[in-house]
């Protein structure tokens, strides 16, 4: 049986998922936007339904993993990158999974220190610009206690363990709202009224973490933090029996503002446990500039698109230099994915169409065009309604002072490779 044979069997409906809940090992720690596991898990599986031989499976805009962890529970090699360092501390945890034994015993050891730590006031200072501006002094003492004490555990993968944790704690704790992904203080009275309970949130976070984390580990991986493009690049062609991702969908102001929503964690997270450039944190909007289509972007595309030269002739001309500016690093994006599919392999991209200067940017109907134009087949379209998806209702303000609306839906695209 085909792929889109099966995949008619299914009601419209299906695909929306709406008692679906991110739990278990997706529900360790909070992140913009995740995919959907139940519905990534399911396509995967019929994926290799389809094509046993599949082995090997790319997300070059992993997030925090979902996709990933999916295709390790299912057997595949996954392979993932990201620009977001945030992104990869949570997926490395996801991915290399923990002895709960060992981190049993872990997490009672660092209740102890950090009780002594406290009691004798030993905390390393650790300071960064502004961190009274985004943390209360209370709280800022009670993180420096933490903090010391996950430097001081002798297992680089036991404290990344407690990084993962401890990033929770930090963004819970901040002066930001979490209404919004962008950085926003909150209004006075609130932060003089939070209640402190760093340090008790703390212990419950990792007395319930740890039972989640998932042992032994399922299959083999590879995960690297940095720019897609460039890391793509070192890959060898044909590589990948499967690509599946969400990719960034373009205009930040109207968009998940990653980078920003991790910026604080990264800012108390040791960056020596794990493998980044800790200069991505040196100002607040470092990582979205960093990011497809920011500032840093420096690319020509191969292939301009029609869709794109009608679309951005309709905009103001601030947002047609940061539309162009996304297309043509995810035209050479695209183009780095088809290189590195096998023959045969297959493509499953899941999109959605969002609001620039009011206008419906079609990511959706450019994806199509673009892969065209790279000689793959679309085997296969799923329209579905975004039901559980952390994202805001509006996600940003123009300078009318309207919000503007997210998205509500989003679309599957699926991919086959030809022979050759």
């Amino acid at each position: 049986m085909t792929l889109a044979t099966m995949l008619n069997s299914y009601s419209d409906e299906y695909w929306d998922f709406k008692d679906a809940k991110n739990d278990g090992i997706h529900s360790i720690t909070n992140y913009p936007a995740p995919m959907v596991a139940p519905m990534q898990h399911e396509l995967l599986k019929l994926l290799l339904k389809e094509n046993p031989a599949y082995q090997k499976m790319l997300d070059p805009f992993h997030g925090s993993g979902v996709t990933l962890v999916e295709g390790q529970s299912l057997g595949l090699e996954v392979w993932g990158v990201d620009i977001n360092p945030y992104a990869h501390i949570i997926s490395l945890a996801k991915l290399e999974k923990y002895d709960p034994q060992i981190i049993k015993f872990a997490n009672h050891e660092i209740v102890q220190r950090i009780e002594n730590l406290r009691k004798n006031n030993l905390a390393t200072l650790h300071s960064f610009d502004n961190i009274q501006k985004w943390f209360r002094d209370d709280v800022i003492d009670d993180l420096r206690v933490i903090r010391t004490a996950i430097t001081m555990e002798p297992n680089s993968k036991t404290r990344r363990y407690f990084w993962l944790c401890f990033g929770e704690i930090v963004k819970r704790y901040s002066n930001t709202r979490t209404s919004t992904f962008k950085l926003h203080l909150k209004e006075v009275k609130k932060i003089s009224e939070m209640e402190n309970n760093v340090l008790n949130d703390f212990f419950e976070k990792i007395r319930e973490t740890y039972k989640l984390i998932g042992h032994p580990k399922q299959g083999s991986f590879q995960l690297i933090c940095g720019d897609s493009i460039d890391i793509m690049k070192t890959y060898e062609p044909n590589s990948f029996d499967i690509i599946c991702t969400s990719p960034p969908y373009g205009d930040n102001a109207t968009t998940v503002t990653y980078g920003q929503f991790s910026i604080l964690q990264l800012l108390w997270i040791d960056s020596n446990d794990f493998q980044y450039d800790s200069s991505c944190v040196d100002y607040f909007s470092k990582i979205d500039s960093m990011s497809l289509g920011g500032a840093h972007s420096t690319n020509n595309a191969f292939y301009y698109s029609p869709i794109i030269s009608s679309y951005v002739s309709q905009l103001s001309p601030h947002k047609q230099t940061k539309i162009k500016r996304f297309y043509i690093d995810y035209e050479n994006a695209f183009r780095l994915m088809t290189r590195l599919l096998k023959p045969k392999g297959s493509m499953v991209l899941t999109l959605g169409n969002r609001m620039v200067d009011r206008l419906e940017f079609p990511f959706i109907e450019l994806n199509k065009e673009i892969g065209q134009y790279y000689g793959l087949e679309l085997v296969h379209i799923i329209n579905r309604n975004i039901i559980n998806k952390r994202m805001p209702i509006r996600v940003s303000r123009l300078s009318d002072g309207k919000p503007v609306d997210s998205m509500s839906k989003e679309t599957v695209l699926l991919f086959r490779k030809g022979d050759h």
